[in-house]
This record gives structure tokens, sequence and C-alpha cells, in this order.
């Protein structure tokens, strides 16, 4: 089983999201003015201000800096414009400062890419969706995201079968293109019968789960959960049993994320829409 994490603090990490990027250190101080577009990474409910820094989008990171409104605080940066490109660079920024903030913070996280028309805009949807953002919150209190893809090679599965129950052995008189349907079909339920067999083993460990769509023809399953942060070791042991016991298939392990797979919030406002995933 892979196995990739988010770092801790001082710790590196990987994934098939773009990695931690060393926190450069900060250059001259630049000025920020309430006009213009600003880029939203994420909002949450901070007791004391936050020190971010130059984490954000761009080949130079920008400066983050907090906007806070009715006991909400957003994380903002200076857009590069009203359009921002899925770039390398913007999506490195966009994750650093969500990692930043997961350390220490539950974290209702904004869709890549969401610009508003400036600072006051921010501050006016933590107002009037105060009391859905808030609920949101509420219920991520705590928790994280972990993820699971299972992988597997087809045949591979067919041979153990065909190992483990002779009755799946062509028979002599049996077409040949008969014995593949046959197979075929014997391999999908065990295959289904496996998947299900792990989720419920990992349901009881997670407070809500999601299944996306499987990526590839060698994709199995690919199920995020969202874990209360005090069970998530007990969630990554019964996750390594399960692989230990299932070598016909391969697991990859990744989190923890912020909670974007169970964060589903539409907001909008007169001037346009602005939308959270």
């Amino acid at each position: 089983m892979s196995r990739t994490t988010r770092p801790r603090k001082g710790a590196a990490h990987g994934d098939t999201r773009p990695a931690q990027a060393a926190r450069p250190s900060p250059p001259t101080a630049e000025t920020v003015t309430p006009d213009g577009p600003r880029y939203l990474y994420g909002i949450v409910r901070a007791t004391a201000p936050l020190d971010v820094g130059r984490i954000g989008l761009g080949t130079v990171p920008a400066q983050v800096y907090a906007v806070s409104e009715a006991g909400l605080t957003a994380l903002v940066s200076v857009a590069p414009g009203r359009v921002v490109d899925p770039t390398r660079a913007h999506l490195l920024g966009h994750q650093r400062v969500t990692e930043t903030l997961l350390r220490e913070h539950t974290v209702l996280p904004v869709a890549f890419g969401t610009v508003m028309a400036s600072e006051a805009q921010v501050r006016a949807v933590l107002r009037t969706a105060h009391r859905e953002l808030s609920g949101v919150l509420d219920a991520l209190e705590g928790k994280v995201e972990l993820g699971l893809k299972v992988l597997w090679h087809r045949e591979h599965l067919a041979q153990r079968l065909v190992l483990e129950d002779a009755q799946l052995h062509r028979r002599d008189d049996e077409p040949e293109a008969e014995h593949e349907r046959r197979l075929e079909a014997a391999v999908e339920d065990r295959a289904g019968r496996d998947m299900r067999a792990l989720l419920e083993g990992l349901r009881p460990r997670a407070a809500a789960m999601r299944e996306h769509p499987p990526v590839g023809e060698r994709m199995l399953l690919n199920a995020a959960f969202l874990v209360e942060r005090a069970r998530q070791e007990s969630f990554e042991e019964k996750v390594r049993s399960l692989a230990a016991r299932a070598d016909t298939y391969s697991f990859r392990f990744t989190g923890p994320w912020a909670p974007y797979s169970f964060v589903d919030v539409h907001l909008g406002l007169r001037d346009e829409d602005t939308s959270l995933p």
C-alpha cells in the first residue's frame, strides 16, 4: 500500500496533487489596498490574528492575508486577474495556503479559481452567507479528508479465481468465448464484493464517505472519507490491515486534506455569482 500524508510542521509529503513547497523568505512587503479582485483560498474561524505570509498564488508567491467579518475569516490575496489559469505555480500556491491553514484550523475549502470582485465583496459574502458558512464549519469541526484509491490487474484476479475454484476452469465442451464471459462475470462479482467489504470495514471509522468515479481502467475504487483528527490513526491502521489481506489489489492512501469532497456551498451576490464547491 502506498501512503501519502499531509505534512505536520516541518515535514514533506507527496501525492498526485502538487507537493508542498518550502516557504520562501519574505521579500520587501507589498502594499495591499482594499480595491481590485481578490483570490479566495478558504474560510476558517480564527480567534487570533492569522500570519500566513507570502505563500499564495504565483511563481513569486503572493502575500496572503485575513479578512474577518461576523466571526468568520477568509484568506485572500491580490488576484492576478478575474480569471486564474490552473498553472502549476497557481495550483501550488492554492495548495500551500490550504495546507498551512489545515495544520491548526478547521477549513472550509474554496474551489481553485474563485475570484471575488474586491475585498468589500469578500466581506459581503461572510456577512450574507454567515449562517450557511457557519453551519458547514460546524459540520467539519475537527475533521479532515482522507483519500483511498484501489487499483487492480484484472488478469491477476482472474488467475487467482481460477486457482481457487475448479468450476471456473474451461470445460472440454465449452466454447472459448462462453468461458471468457463466465470468468469475466466471476471477476466482476468478486471485485464488487471485495470493494463493498472494504468500504463496510472503513465506514464505522469515518463521519462521512463519498465515492468519486474511478479514473482509468485499473482503478476500482476512488473514495474520500471525512475523519475526525482524533480517529485518524485508527482509520489508517484499519486501511493497512485491510490492504495486507488483499494482495490482489494495490492501495493508494492519501491525506489529510482540506475536506473538498464534503463541502457543497453555492453563494450568489447581486453583482456576480460566487461558488464554493
